[in-house]
């Protein structure tokens, strides 16, 4: 696949300046800024929480802050030593 992406969702950050938007427009790439004060809208955020609903919220009844942090812990551990990654050629980010 050798064509631009037709947009660029743009979080306000500050990484962002002048030249970078200008480059992007001069690909014909449409900037989408997200409202400021909504990061229910940024796509990044909205997967990881997607996938903590599906993963582990939806199979658990949450008895307490300790019992949420200790299922999370456990969560990013089998994320990251145990899931695979269809980007990474079905492994693990750490070996």
């Amino acid at each position: 696949m050798d064509e631009a992406p037709r947009y660029l969702l743009w979080d306000r950050g500050s990484i962002y300046g002048a030249v970078l938007q200008q480059g992007v427009k001069n690909l014909g790439i449409e900037e989408v800024k997200i409202a400021p004060p909504s990061p229910w809208q940024n796509p990044y955020a909205e997967r990881v929480i997607g996938s903590l609903r599906r993963d582990v919220l939806d199979h658990m009844i949450v008895l307490n802050e300790l019992h949420l942090r200790r299922a999370l812990r456990s969560y990013a551990d089998y994320y990251h030593h145990w899931r695979t990654h269809r980007s990474l050629k079905m492994d693990a980010p750490e070996p």
